[in-house]
C-alpha cells in the first residue's frame, strides 16, 4: 500500500520542523539562570530557631517581690481538638523568631559579592498565667540586626561568610490581671556574632537559603513597674556578676529573598 503526502500538509510538516529547530536553538542558546554579580536591593524574610529560653534571666517574682532564675518563661495548653494528655510547649526564645531586612548587595570581584542589611528579629508567646489569678501574661524578644557578609557565587549557588550585630537585645515581660499589672523591661548590652550562609538562586529574582549565626548576649539591667490597685512604683536592678554571655542568642534560620 503506497501512502502520498499532500503537498500542502508536506510544507506544513516542513514549516513545523523548521520552527521546532529554531526553537530549539533559542532555548540552548538562554542564558542558565545563575547568580549576577551586580548591585542589587533586596527584601527578606526568615525564620530562626533560637537557643537560650529564660532561665539565666534574673527574673522578678511579681507575687513575692523577689528575682529568682532556672525557670523559663513558656506557654503550656492543650492542642485543639487534640485526645486528652496531649499538649504543647511554646518557650520564648533570644534568637528567635521571625525577622524582616532590607539591605544590599555588591559586587566586589569576579564570582564575589558583599552584602548588608538591616532588620527587625522578633519572638513573642502569650498565655493564661497558672498563679490562680486569672491573669494574663505575654513575653517579647527583640532586637534591631544588621547583617554584613561576603559571598562566593557559583552558578545557582553562593556561600557566604561575615557578622551580624544585634542592636540593644530587649525581653519584655507583662502580667495582668484583676487589680495588677506588671511589666518588666530587661536589656542587654550591643553583641557583635559570627554568620555563615548558603543561598540557592531559585529564579532569577528569587533565593532560598539556610544561615547559621553564632551570638550572645551580656545582660545590662532589668527595669520593673509594678501597678497594684492603680498605684506603680519603678526600680532599677543593676547587674553586679555573671553578666557575661548571659544569654547564648544563636540560631539556625532559613529564609527567603527577593532581589531587584
Amino acid at each position: 500500500m503506497i501512502f502520498q503526502l499532500n503537498p500542502k500538509k508536506y510544507l506544513l510538516v516542513l514549516s513545523c520542523l523548521f520552527c521546532s529547530s529554531l526553537g530549539a536553538q533559542d532555548y540552548f542558546k538562554k542564558k542558565p539562570v545563575t547568580f549576577e554579580n551586580e548591585f542589587r536591593f533586596f527584601i527578606e524574610g526568615a525564620l530562626h530557631k533560637g537557643s537560650d529560653t529564660t532561665e539565666n534571666i534574673p527574673f522578678y517574682s511579681r507575687q513575692f517581690d523577689v528575682f529568682y532564675s532556672g525557670r523559663e518563661v513558656a506557654v503550656v495548653g492543650n492542642y485543639n481538638g487534640s485526645a486528652a494528655g496531649e499538649f504543647y510547649r511554646d518557650e520564648i526564645q533570644a534568637g528567635g523568631y521571625f525577622r524582616g531586612s532590607f539591605g544590599a548587595e555588591f559586587p566586589v570581584a569576579e564570582n564575589i559579592a558583599f552584602s548588608a542589611s538591616v532588620g527587625f528579629l522578633y519572638d513573642q508567646i502569650t498565655g493564661d498565667l497558672n498563679d490562680g489569678s486569672g491573669g494574663q501574661g505575654y513575653a517579647t524578644f527583640k532586637t534591631t540586626v544588621v547583617d554584613f557578609l561576603g559571598f562566593y557565587m557559583l552558578d545557582r549557588h553562593r556561600f557566604g561568610i561575615g557578622g551580624s550585630f544585634h542592636y540593644e537585645p530587649k525581653f519584655d515581660y507583662k502580667e495582668q490581671g484583676a487589680g495588677f499589672l506588671a511589666h518588666s523591661v530587661y536589656r542587654f548590652s550591643s553583641a557583635l556574632g559570627a554568620s555563615i550562609q548558603y543561598d540557592y538562586l531559585v529564579s532569577k529574582n528569587t533565593t532560598l537559603g539556610i544561615r547559621y549565626t553564632d551570638i550572645s548576649y551580656d545582660f545590662n539591667d532589668v527595669t520593673v513597674g509594678d501597678y497594684v490597685g492603680g498605684v506603680g512604683t519603678q526600680f532599677n536592678v543593676d547587674c553586679a556578676t555573671n553578666c557575661d554571655e548571659l544569654i547564648d542568642a544563636s540560631s539556625f534560620s532559613g529564609h527567603l529573598t527577593y532581589r531587584f
